[in-house]
């Protein structure tokens, strides 16, 4: 994932939120091409980027001290 800001293409905000996927193409064709609807905070425009976002890792098991 790039280190660019993503940006509204309708206003140029930068606060932009992931919304969920909506319809046949976003749920079955656009998730094959790595693309995710965002939506802006400033014009409520939704559009399609190549970025899922910020990802977290799962907290799993911490190995315990060794003996």
């Amino acid at each position: 994932m790039s280190k660019r800001k993503k940006t509204c293409p309708n206003c140029d905000e930068m606060e932009l939120t992931r919304v969920a996927r909506h319809g046949f193409l976003q749920e079955r064709v656009y998730p094959k091409f790595g693309m995710f609807p965002w939506e802006c905070a400033q014009c409520r425009q939704i559009f399609l980027l190549k970025s899922r976002g910020q990802s977290y890792r799962k907290a799993g098991p911490r190995p315990g001290p060794e003996k």
